[in-house]
């Protein structure tokens, strides 16, 4: 990401207005001078995040470079912050106050801060030759974009699946099992990626399930759960007003709320065993055939759940249902009716092998390949560069290789889903909105910017690197991106020093220089001194964001000046 980094500082330094600015308190010159140097360094760093780069000495000049951009970008934006912009005509007057006035400092300081960023671009430029740093970028072949085709809606969750009918149907009979009465648990359990929360999906989205139950309630668990957090989820959906915290009085009303009603309880990845005894207190067992499913990981939290019920095993795919499930994917841009070539078919075998009926690699493998020639000669190549892991850890390589593949653009825009909350359904538009704040999305040509971003969320869901599809109320659409391919973009965002996620707030610790911040952990929200404590944490603890994401009530964050999003 370092490339993306310096490109997007360079565009702010040519900007007209901030170069006129600059040029009226007397500084243009010397960022002009650093303007030069950047573009110069920016030669040897322009594939840089195209290819993997093995040798640490390099990864750390990288890095150098794009914390170098950092500064200058944080210089710059201080600059124009504090400095007055002056009306037409007044340019001279202002000019003259501004000598007289402790605005001065700030010129002052800034002066000091391009001076000390040239001999540190003095000094990377040396290390760059001392590391044998002459050829990075040089040798790269330009990649083949293809049109992305326009998608159409439901894209790429339940619907682009295959193979889960028997299983669906064995889940089904369960939850709709006439002879038992009593609240039971239905555990689908299986590893990450195997598609346990589609087949969910698909069982709690059937016309059978729905006219069954009188009430059906989602609940996505996150690793870090908190029990009340989940209780206010269930309460919101079960249309009573969600609270900060809710009261005793308002569990018994939720307790009621149920007694009376077939209820469907989905616990979607749960990862302790002890989280439903949390909670089970407050779902009533009314003898009414109620059902609580929960996807998982481990058997051991499915036996616990419910030691009277088998959990469901959800196997891995067959070799020719695999092949299926790629091929629909990898030639997405085929006509329906279209065949497969025979030695694109004889490769797609070799590539199915790879990912051992893990529907995640599957389908994230096949993305990656919509974005290639339907050519033998191409997919061999890409067999052949391909860094396949470890035997268990193929699929952390696929899904690793596809962000690679990534253009820069959309890298940034992949990062972003690690600011939201895991399996959160997120707004399109709003998602797309941030991104042009952010300022990810070029302009090209005459295209709205709009419409240039809609692109990017039509090639990340075509990679099958998010699932695109329409909200259940409104016909909106929304976002959502699997928990393995969340768990990258959390790990690339942190590397990158792109986006920190704050789970406790020691974490704060560590976000000096970082650009986004994410608060995903509702256990940090309390009242009065300990909320003003957090506030006054982040302000001081990052005070170059650019962006603050929370998913709570926060207070004013009004001395993080460069705040945009």
């Amino acid at each position: 990401m370092a490339e993306s980094v310096v490109k997007f500082v360079l565009e702010k330094l040519s900007d007209v207005v901030v170069k006129e600015l600059l040029h009226l308190y007397g500084v243009g010159e010397q960022v002009e001078k650093v303007s030069r140097e950047l573009s110069f360094i920016q030669a040897f760093i322009k594939d840089a995040d195209r290819k993997r780069i093995v040798d640490e000495r390099q990864k750390q000049w990288v890095k150098e470079v794009r914390d170098l951009a950092y500064r200058i970008e944080d210089v710059i934006d201080t600059f124009l912050v504090e400095m007055p912009e002056p009306k037409p005509g007044k340019r001279e007057a202002v000019k003259r106050w501004f000598m007289k006035t402790k605005k001065f400092r700030v010129f002052q300081r800034v002066g000091d801060e391009i001076n000390q960023i040239m001999a540190r671009i003095q000094e990377i430029n040396e290390s760059r030759i001392t590391y044998g740093i002459t050829n990075i970028g040089e040798g790269i072949e330009e990649k083949i974009r293809q049109p992305v085709r326009r998608i159409l809606l439901p894209d790429n969750d339940e619907a682009g699946i295959v193979g889960f009918e028997a299983d669906r149907d064995k889940i089904t009979s369960l939850l709709l099992d006439e002879t038992t009465t009593r609240r039971s648990v239905v555990s689908i359990v299986g590893p990450g990626g195997l598609g346990k929360t589609t087949l969910a999906r698909k069982v709690y989205n059937s016309e059978d399930v729905k006219n069954q139950f009188d009430v059906r309630m989602w609940v996505v668990i996150s690793q870090k759960f908190d029990p009340i957090d989940i209780l206010r989820k269930i309460a919101k959906q079960l249309g009573i007003q969600q609270p900060q915290d809710l009261s005793e009085h308002e569990l018994a009303e939720l307790y009621r709320s149920l007694t009376t009603k077939r209820y469907l309880l989905v616990l979607d990845d749960i990862w302790k065993n002890d989280l439903w005894t949390q909670i089970e207190g407050i779902m009533p067992n009314s003898n009414n055939k109620s059902r609580v499913v929960i996807t998982t990981r481990f058997f051991d939290v499915a036996k616990e759940a419910d030691p009277l019920s088998t959990p469901y095993k959800l196997q891995f795919l067959t070799e020719e249902l695999s092949l299926e499930l790629f091929l629909k994917k990898a030639l997405i841009n085929r006509n329906a009716n279209e065949e497969c070539p025979p030695d694109l078919l004889d490769i797609g075998k070799k590539f199915v092998k790879r990912c051992g009926g893990l529907p995640l690699a599957l389908i994230v493998l096949g993305g990656l390949l919509s974005r290639k020639p339907a050519k033998y000669a191409a997919w061999s190549k890409m067999m052949q560069t391909m860094d396949w892991g470890t035997d268990g850890e193929e699929c952390i390589a696929i899904i690793g290789t596809s962000y690679e593949d990534l253009p820069l653009a959309l890298k940034s825009c992949f990062m972003y889903f690690a600011a939201f909350p895991e399996d959160d359904e997120i707004d399109a538009q709003d998602l797309i909105r941030m991104w042009i704040a952010e300022g990810f999305v070029p302009q090209i040509q005459n295209r709205i910017l709009e419409d240039t971003a809609n692109s990017f969320l039509e090639d990340l869901a075509q990679r099958s690197m998010i699932q695109v599809s329409e909200g259940d109320y409104d016909g909106s659409i929304i976002c959502r991106i699997h928990d393995v391919l969340h768990d990258l973009a959390i790990q690339k965002a942190k590397y990158d020093n792109f986006l920190m996620v704050c789970s406790k707030s020691e974490d704060l610790q560590n976000c000096g220089q970082m650009r986004r911040l994410a608060i995903n952990d509702n256990s940090w929200y309390s009242k009065g001194k300990e909320r003003e404590e957090l506030y006054y944490n982040i302000a001081s603890a990052s005070p170059n964001l650019r962006s603050l994401f929370s998913w709570n009530r926060m207070p004013k964050v009004a001395e993080l000046m460069h705040l945009r999003v």
